[in-house]
């Protein structure tokens, strides 16, 4: 058996952190020791290995660990190591200290003897894995080189030098900042592996290949608990066969950051498959992978027959057929684009603010909806109106009806260049600008709604008692035309509390004067007024009574629900006067209706969701549409 002689001193040259996948020929000349934080995660062994002339420490990975188990491999097993990334830290009396981290390698053979006449590192007992770091003793008590020490004096060392921490941070400390300039992943040179399809990746079979393009990267995202903190990235490979989601972790970021970019194509081996966590991922795949110190990532320049993108597109028609929380694709005509705005989530601290962006999106199926960005996608979205945009991943949710939202999960590719994405433009562009559509939400119609009112969406009062719109155990959803006649002002509006997003009763203390919100437990000075107060709305065909919040009643009364409980109660010929004026107009209410039981009493309620006037141009092309279709 011959060892690759000179390798190793060709190895220590290499810059830090950089991934060879030409094979060399090494023998184990120690004793091989368990590697890193056992409780951590999976079983590793690490070793000396020489090349007859100098030696290194090696670290074998994961799916070689059954055959140091069962002494396949052992003190001078002959490997061939196929891959391997080489690392360096500083050691004690700053001398350097070299790794390399295998990725794959098969057994030669083994010796009966160490191969050829290594050098030591020269750092003293260094050269022994389990004692790198090892204070310098007197030459008396120095062990062999390559002489196992007891386990009880391998762990005091460890411990004395390193406290708590294991051998695999020291490692990974050691590593560069890869994505602030580090290398990009290796073109695989030679023979094409055998590759695995990603459908059939299961924990049960470790050896394997895949083929498969990034068709999404996330940030690099931070976590800071209790218990634990690190960072963490993933992406979305796709083959012909299928979907996975590989995440890298914090030992693994700085690595494989920068070699991995969106839309190229990349052989992947020796990462771990896990059942897949369905929070984090909108992919259809039961498991999902995570990158270790043993993966090995090569770029692909053949990139025949691995697709560009997997998509599943839903009508928008079809919405009601998923549960709210499905994740689904959709291909859709950006028709209006709202303006940035900051909330605070309801169950999170009062100083987290986050940045959404609220789209209004079309398809042929001749429906519109509501569509929700996020943070930097909300941000940085820069397309303009009537843009086609493929959607994938987006969360379906159930307020007023039907909405959609972009998780960070989820990704946006503006006019993909697929044949659905055509066939949508030259609809849109020939018959779909100047369409009506349905709603699902309080996109009704009117000035600037961008969107007409469709016939078969708009009802009379008579439509809405005899059809008994809210009588079932699921809301229904119509969209009404008429007139507010009467405003209870009685009531207009109820004391909340005065934190932002919180629209809780504030409690006057009789003692202190202060007004508090039991949730937030917070006291305030003055309460911000919120309006909740009914309508009687009527047509041609009746009328019904209508409850609403405070948004409409902003956009009803025309001022914050504030000034008119100031009004109310300072000026009554002001407060009288705004009454009035927001009584007898014509308007477009989209309302949702619905039963409520109180005191063993169950009656419809209904809501109005959103509200504009009528856009009379609009109406009257309606009017004469239906006037066209009696055929008089």
């Amino acid at each position: 058996m011959e060892l690759s002689a000179g390798e190793i001193a060709k190895i220590k040259m290499l810059d830090n952190g950089c991934s060879v996948t030409t094979p060399v020929t090494l023998q184990v000349i120690s004793n091989l020791q368990p590697f890193g934080n056992q409780n951590a995660g999976p079983l590793r062994f690490r070793c000396m290995a020489s090349d007859g002339e100098q030696s290194i420490v090696m670290v074998l990975p994961v799916h070689l660990t059954a055959l140091v188990d069962e002494q396949k491999i052992c003190r001078y097993t002959v490997l061939k190591v196929q891959r391997y990334n080489f690392t360096k830290k500083k050691g004690p009396n700053d001398q350097m200290m070299s790794f390399i981290i295998v990725g794959d390698a098969e057994i030669v053979g083994t010796a009966t003897d160490k191969l050829g006449s290594p050098e030591k590192l020269g750092m003293g007992s260094a050269a022994q894995p389990s004692a790198m770091a090892a204070p310098q003793q007197p030459q008396q008590q120095q062990q062999s080189a390559y002489q196992p020490q007891p386990q009880h004096q391998q762990q005091h060392q460890h411990q004395q030098n390193y406290g708590n921490t294991s051998f695999m941070s020291r490692v990974e400390e050691s590593k560069p900042n890869a994505y602030s300039g580090g290398a990009m992943a290796p073109v695989h040179t030679g023979n094409a592996p055998i590759l695995h399809p990603i459908k059939d990746l299961n924990p049960y079979h470790n050896r394997w290949t895949i083929r498969a393009r990034v068709t999404q990267k996330s940030a690099i995202k931070s976590w800071n608990k209790p218990n634990s903190q690190g960072r963490l990235f993933s992406v979305n490979l796709l083959d012909d066969s299928g979907e996975i989601r590989a995440t890298a972790f914090t030992q693994q970021v700085d690595r494989l950051f920068p070699m991995l970019e969106a839309g190229k194509v990349y052989y992947i081996s020796n990462a771990q498959v896990k059942m897949a966590r369905t929070q984090f991922s909108t992919l259809n795949n039961q498991y999902e992978l995570t990158f270790d110190d043993s993966t090995v990532v090569e770029q692909c320049v053949e990139t025949t027959g691995v697709p560009q993108e997997q998509f599943n597109f839903i009508p928008l028609a079809n919405l009601m057929n998923h549960e709210k929380n499905s994740i689904i694709d959709v291909l859709c005509v950006v028709r209006d684009i709202g303006d940035l705005t900051e909330i605070t989530p309801r169950n999170g601290p009062a100083d987290r603010k986050m940045i959404k962006r609220e789209l209004t999106v079309v398809d042929r199926s001749g429906y519109q909806v509501r569509l929700t960005l996020w943070g930097q996608e909300a941000t940085e979205f820069s397309l303009p109106k009537d843009s086609i945009v493929a959607f994938k991943g987006v969360r379906v949710g159930d307020f007023g009806g039907r909405t959609l939202s972009l998780p960070s999960i989820g990704a946006m590719t503006a006019n993909p260049d697929i044949s659905e994405a055509h066939m949508l433009r030259g609809w849109y562009d020939s018959t779909g600008r100047d369409s009506a559509y349905q709603a699902y939400d309080g996109v009704a119609g009117g000035a600037g709604s961008g969107a007409a009112v469709r016939q078969d969406q708009l009802k009379t009062m008579a439509q809405v008692r005899d059809e008994n719109l809210g009588g079932s155990d699921q809301p229904d959803y119509f969209t009404v035309k008429g007139t507010v006649v009467f405003i209870r002002s009685t009531s207009l509006a109820y004391p909340a509390c005065a934190s932002p997003d919180c629209n809780k009763k504030a409690i006057e203390d009789s003692m202190t004067g202060q007004w508090r919100c039991e949730k937030c437990e917070r006291s305030f000075a003055a309460p911000d007024y919120r309006y909740i107060f009914s309508v009687n709305v009527s047509d041609e065909t009746g009328h019904n009574w209508m409850q609403c919040f405070n948004d409409i009643g902003e956009k009803l009364l025309g001022c914050p629900a504030s000034e008119m409980v100031r009004l109310q109660q300072t000026d009554d010929v002001a407060f009288t006067q705004k009454i009035n004026e927001a009584t007898f107009q014509e308007m477009v209410f989209r309302c949702r209706a619905k039963s409520e039981t109180f005191n063993e009493n169950t009656r419809v309620r209904i809501s109005i969701m959103n509200m504009n006037p009528v856009d009379y141009v609009a109406e009257s092309r309606r009017l004469n549409k239906l006037i066209e279709s009696f055929s008089i």
